[in-house]
């Protein structure tokens, strides 16, 4: 819609243009009014309109001052007249060719739609130059971006030249990337725009290349707590399509920019052997580090792949949670050391669970019905953004064979529950989770627990890691540390809890015990 502001001092005559036509039939929506030229030209140093619809003569500023002063600064914008009788001539001769047309009051509505019909056909035209423009000048700079990036061979006058007229010229130069994994390409299309609209040009670049988007950011914040703040602010912008960004170094040429771009490319393909949702950088640290050994025959690496699927049933058969969390970890190093790709990890992780299922299935007979759902679950294993997140995937499933089958009364059930809390306690624990591992309603899960142990989930848990962050603190790490370690992600949070249950502050302990 082109906004419209209307300019009389007369409300009578205001009310009655924006009631005398359906503005929006026409492409056209009426934003404000005023009730004289100074009031007008307040409103359009503060907003942006396509027509205004002015009276001739108004107090303060008549009409025609209002235009003299608004084409001083603005050549494009368009205007209609409104005058009485005794005015007409002279406003059609003081402003010839300045205006898109003159009405005369009362406003004729055919002449009104006349007017605004000739208007938005032209306006749509320039509209449409306008998008033709810009969009080859995004594609101009788009290339020239992709060929720095690429290190192709070029004029350095050239480059030098261009890097001026795109306003990136610099002295230092870091490039990220985003891959979104929840997006589609109009989502895609909204992020660019808005990450556009916040950098360019003052901040660097955004440009689109075969993986995705990415930007080119120069002039790099010389504090911590400025850089630090531009990264939280690119998050903001991005957070709720799922991002995976990587970013590279500092390079202080534009010759490095190609070096720069294939460190924070490579990060990006392997983004899913590592945690990090922030920014993946040089520094980040893979979810299983590879070990520099390597299986010499194919075979022999099959067959110990295969042997994990009768550990993982005898883990399930004597219900041990630690064997299956170990073998699902040995099962990933071996792969990482064997440098397989994501979709060999899934493919093999697949089979050795269908070989799990069909073991069970054969054995259990009693827990078909169980075994049927877990095996129309494994179609996700496929989605998991991680190695972190297939591993945890699939230990789900595996705990849901296990809490079917029988394994003693409520008291060897809670001593195991109990046992996992005990080696889990830094992980991201909640009652409702457990009880779906255990096949128990959360609140009946609660009632056992706390008969069998005397306290709270929560305050039991509580308790397990402001012990474990007492010997952390004994060690020598530093509070932050210590919380991060223990499961707390707020570190206020931890020394709340730590002086609820201990009687002093992390810092003032660690000094006691020193």
């Amino acid at each position: 819609m082109y906004k419209v502001l209307i300019v009389d001092d007369e409300p009578m005559i205001r009310e009655g243009l924006r009631t005398l036509i359906p503005w929006t039939s026409y492409g056209f929506e009426i934003i404000d009014s005023a009730s004289n030229g100074k009031e007008a030209l307040e409103k359009y140093r503060n907003h942006h309109f396509d027509l205004i619809i002015a009276d001739i003569r108004m107090p303060e500023m008549s009409g025609i001052t209002l235009i003299e002063t608004i084409r001083e600064h603005d050549k494009d914008i368009n205007f209609i007249i409104l005058s009485g009788h005794a005015d007409f001539e002279y406003a059609r001769k003081a402003i010839s060719a300045r205006v898109v047309g003159y009405l005369l009051k009362p406003v004729d509505e055919d002449e009104l739609v006349e007017y605004l019909e000739k208007l938005k056909k032209k306006l749509d035209q320039q509209h449409t130059l306008d998008e033709l423009k810009m969009s080859n000048q995004t594609v101009l700079k788009n290339n020239f971006i992709l060929t720095l990036l690429h290190g192709e061979n070029v004029d350095q006058k050239a480059v030098e030249d261009e890097l001026i007229a795109w306003q990136l010229d610099s002295k230092e130069y870091q490039i990220i990337l985003f891959k979104f994994l929840s997006a589609n390409n109009m989502d895609i299309d909204e992020v660019k725009q808005l990450l556009a609209h916040s950098f360019e040009p003052d901040r660097g670049a955004l440009f689109s290349n075969d993986s995705g988007i990415g930007m080119i950011l120069k002039d790099i914040p010389k504090t911590q707590e400025s850089y630090q703040y531009l990264l939280e602010t690119i998050k903001k912008i991005v957070h709720i399509y799922d991002p995976v960004i990587s970013i590279s170094e500092v390079v202080t040429s534009i010759e490095d920019l190609s070096e720069a771009f294939r460190q924070a490319n490579q990060l990006l393909e392997h983004h899913f052997f590592f945690e990090e949702r922030g920014f993946l950088n040089k520094d980040s640290k893979p979810i299983i580090p590879p070990q520099d050994v390597r299986m010499e025959r194919a075979d022999v690496y099959e067959a110990i792949l295969d042997s994990y699927a009768e550990k993982l049933y005898f883990a399930i058969d004597i219900a041990s949670q630690m064997g299956i969390e170990e073998r699902l970890i040995e099962i990933a190093q071996l792969l990482v050391n064997e440098r397989s790709t994501e979709d060999q990890i899934k493919r093999y992780y697949f089979r050795i669970l269908s070989s799990v299922l069909n073991k069970c299935s054969a054995v259990k007979p009693e827990i078909q019905s169980v075994l049927s759902e877990v095996s129309e679950s494994m179609v996700e294993i496929y989605k998991q953004t991680n190695l972190s997140q297939l591993m945890n995937y699939i230990q789900k499933l595996l705990m849901k064979i296990m809490s079917s089958l029988e394994y003693g009364d409520q008291h060897d059930q809670m001593k195991r529950l109990e046992d996992f809390i005990l080696r889990n306690y830094h992980k991201h624990l909640k009652l409702e989770m457990l009880a779906e591992i255990f096949n128990y309603n959360s609140a009946y899960l609660g009632k056992l627990f706390k008969n069998h142990t005397g306290e709270y989930f929560n305050t039991y848990l509580d308790k397990v890691r402001i012990e474990n962050a007492k010997k952390l603190l004994n060690q020598g790490l530093k509070v932050y540390q210590v919380a991060e370690q223990v499961g707390f992600t707020n570190v206020d949070y931890f020394h709340n809890k730590f002086k609820k249950y201990v009687g002093s502050s992390p810092t003032t302990y660690r000094k006691k015990v020193k």
